[in-house]
């Protein structure tokens, strides 16, 4: 296939609290309309909280919603959202040229409820294959789980999947639901707002939290595009470097992933008629948004938040906040970030305060999420992005394996455990046995000792400091995700008395944090990506064509590719660092 250079949004569909297809969302959110109220439900939570909560009665009229009775919940709200969306378009899902990628940071969380092992349903692959499966999908379903930044990440993903020409259309799908699980870890931070959050307020003082589905639908084939040709111009991801569960004090990181995404959509500073930023309303993801957004020259530009309208959806909120901000330049509106009052961040960025006319025809959108992780894409009538070079291949410089208590570097072993030592025992010395002492290790789930140790070895002898701030990406996948922290978690919450959620495992549930351990050990600050599969072998079959674009493109200089998973005493770590062929 040759490469495609344009890649346009040509369908979409959000199930919030608002409504149930784009239009009824966005009405609401240009006539000022909050889905934030106040949810009293035991099965949720304990207490009555404010948040933005899906209404299912008003999807009962749906028939693609009936006829998934017999599936969890999610799966039914993700199938009848991407049904909308596919109803607008001919697109044939059973084709080879279509590809489903799921944006989620915890999928079928609830289903650990009362549970001392995983079950099936749990893994964030199986929702995903379930899903495209209903659909008839040709291709593997691709899992971003990236914290907050999924759905921007998601849709990153697709936009270089499509222009390098390996696919003609992406079908994205992001969602998560609100459960005691991620309402209990976000108040162990004290991050959640007893009011409606009021992003960049002088006043603020944390989040609101919403749940959602939304799905958007891109494609290279002009002929699907319709008259208002939107396109997904370009984008980029990066990491602070800095700490798991705190955003960079500079905004550098989220600086590099704004400067990327617009050198590859080929747009200047005066092309971006608004940004859409994450906004949550915590005190110093705001800061740093506005030193990220001012250290890009862009603080003039107005900005827009769209959490006091959603709340905070998760791994839906970029994908629902795009197709916002698409539904924005297709209507000339720009809308009020809702609840902002005084201006409470350091740099002066201009944050949108009221909703009327605009001419809107390049959006920046931007996610930051814990883990340091960041992403940022540029929608547009105007700009299309750069062409994306062949593929060149790629070379392997070292490898890493871990498995059985024992570690192979480049085929040979280079350490073994004793036979009675159980897993914290075997990491512990293998760590110790090559590194510096590392305070921060100890404090680690198994994943990411597990993750980091594997990066040791493989990184061990190599001059990655040539590379630059942002020259080594970082693709990791695994099978479990972080579950084997979630049931610690779980079992946490469920005692009840005392009702002491830890925000020290909280932040472990999530699977990118091992990246995130290995970017702040290592100060990579380049591109990073979390897949979840079903298997080592399917991270196998994506992760190092996705390299080779990376490498291709000059994103990076080297990527740390491979996979890691630990789920109740069973590992495995294989890791690879390459680079582009000479």
């Amino acid at each position: 296939m040759e490469s495609a250079k344009i890649v346009y949004a040509i369908a979409d569909n959000i199930i919030s609290g608002l409504g149930s297809d784009t239009t009824a969302n966005a009405d609401s959110v240009f006539a000022e309309k909050t889905g934030i109220g106040l949810v009293d439900d035991k099965r949720l939570y304990p207490e009555p909280f404010l948040a933005q909560h899906i209404n299912d009665n008003d999807l009962e009229e749906s028939a693609i919603y009936r006829q998934t009775a017999n599936m969890h919940r999610l799966e039914r709200l993700m199938i009848t959202s991407a049904s909308k969306a596919l109803s607008q378009t001919a697109v044939d899902t059973r084709s080879d040229n279509v590809v489903f990628i799921f944006s989620t940071t915890k999928g079928n969380i609830r289903l650990l409820e009362g549970s001392e092992k995983v079950p099936n349903d749990a893994f964030l692959d199986q929702l995903a294959k379930r899903v495209a499966n209903f659909f008839g999908a040709a291709n593997t379903p691709l899992v971003i789980s990236n914290a907050c930044i999924s759905g921007v990440l998601a849709q990153v993903t697709a936009i270089r999947l499509l222009k390098s020409g390996k696919y003609a259309t992406a079908v994205i799908i992001g969602g998560d639901e609100l459960t005691e699980f991620v309402i209990s870890g976000f108040e162990s931070f004290q991050s959640v707002s007893a009011k409606p959050c009021k992003p960049y307020d002088a006043n603020r003082d944390g989040l609101s939290m919403g749940e959602g589905v939304a799905t958007l639908i891109v494609s290279t084939d002009p002929s699907l595009a319709g008259e208002q040709r939107i396109m997904l111009a370009g984008g980029a991801s990066s990491n602070d470097a800095n700490h798991i569960s705190g955003p960079s004090r500079t905004g550098d990181g989220l600086f590099f992933a704004i400067q990327n995404a617009m050198a590859e959509a080929e747009a200047e500073i005066s092309d971006i008629d608004l940004i859409d930023a994450h906004g949550t309303a915590t005190p110093y993801n705001d800061e740093m948004e506005s030193k990220a957004i001012g250290l890009a020259g862009l603080n003039e530009v107005p900005l827009l938040s769209l959490k006091g309208y959603f709340g905070h959806t998760l791994g839906a909120s970029g994908l629902l906040e795009t197709i916002i901000c698409i539904e924005c330049i297709r209507r000339g509106i720009r809308p009020r970030t809702l609840n902002f009052e005084q201006l409470g961040v350091p740099v002066n960025v201009n944050v949108s305060t009221s909703t009327g006319p605009a001419k809107l025809r390049t959006i920046l959108k931007t996610a930051s999420g814990f883990g340091g992780c960041n992403a940022a894409i540029v929608i547009s009538t105007e700009k299309s992005g750069k062409l994306y070079p062949p593929e060149t291949g790629s070379t392997t410089i070292s490898t890493c394996t871990i498995a059985d208590k024992k570690i192979w570097r480049n085929g040979d072993t280079v350490y073994t455990g004793n036979d009675s030592d159980d897993f914290g025992q075997f990491i512990r010395g293998a760590f110790k046995a090559i590194a510096q002492p590392y305070m921060k290790f100890s404090k680690m789930d198994d994943l990411c000792k597990l993750a980091l140790t594997a990066a040791e070895y493989l990184t061990e002898g190599e001059n990655l400091a040539d590379c630059g701030e942002e020259g080594v990406a970082l693709l990791l996948g695994c099978r479990a995700s972080s579950l084997d922290t979630d049931l610690r978690h779980q079992k946490v919450i469920e005692v009840k008395e005392p009702y002491m959620p830890s925000p020290a495992i909280f932040v472990y549930t999530l699977a990118n944090i091992m990246q995130g351990e290995i970017c702040i050990r290592h100060k990579f600050k380049g591109e990073n990506l979390c897949l979840v599969a079903g298997s080592k072998e399917e991270c196998e079959n994506f992760l190092p064509g996705y390299a080779d674009l990376l490498l291709a493109e000059g994103r990076a200089k080297k990527c740390i590719v491979g996979y890691a998973d630990f789920l109740q005493g069973k590992y495995e770590a294989e890791l690879k660092l390459i680079e582009k062929k000479p």
